[in-house]
């Protein structure tokens, strides 16, 4: 059972599956006080669905470090979810295909949108990693955002001035 806010806060390296039905949830990780060498990450090995597209399922990952696919994720993988890598990358890391099974895979989907510290990616130039990438905006992040998402204006703002 989700709390009734739906926020979910750890302090520890968090790995996330299954399906929302429905649900408007958040989950963030992360370790305070920041220090670059405890931050921590989500990771996604298997399929992150939503039951309803229509807004009613709302899904926010918000890693302190990076969002990953693993080593071990699914050959075809699909996740439904606003993904944000505060400090990190959202990606796959780099496995060889030299003696690794797991380096080439045929297909991801992501649903929702990508927010990231670093450049984001989930395949190489050398043809490892997830060869079809499928990347589609929910528009329904933009009415109706998960709880506690952090939000941008249509307007700019100032943020400091300095006259001299």
């Amino acid at each position: 059972a989700f709390p009734s806010h739906g926020l979910l806060f750890l302090e520890y390296n968090v790995w996330v599956e299954g399906q929302l039905n429905p649900a408007r949830l958040t989950i963030a990780s992360a370790r305070f006080p920041d220090n670059v060498n405890t931050r921590t990450s989500i990771t996604v090995n298997n399929n992150l669905l939503y039951t309803n597209y229509d807004g009613q399922d709302v899904l926010a990952l918000i890693a302190q470090n990076n969002f990953n696919v693993g080593l071990v994720s699914q050959n075809t993988l699909r996740i439904d979810a606003a993904l944000m890598a505060q400090n990190g990358r959202a990606g796959r890391y780099y496995y060889t295909s030299s003696g690794c099974a797991n380096a080439n895979k045929t297909a991801l989907t992501l649903y929702g949108m990508i927010g990231t510290n670093q450049r984001y990616g989930f395949a190489y130039t050398n043809g490892t990693g997830y060869a079809t990438r499928n990347i589609i905006y929910d528009a329904n992040l933009l009415y109706s955002p998960p709880p506690s998402f952090p939000l941008t204006s249509d307007q700019y703002s100032i943020l400091s001035w300095q006259e001299k």
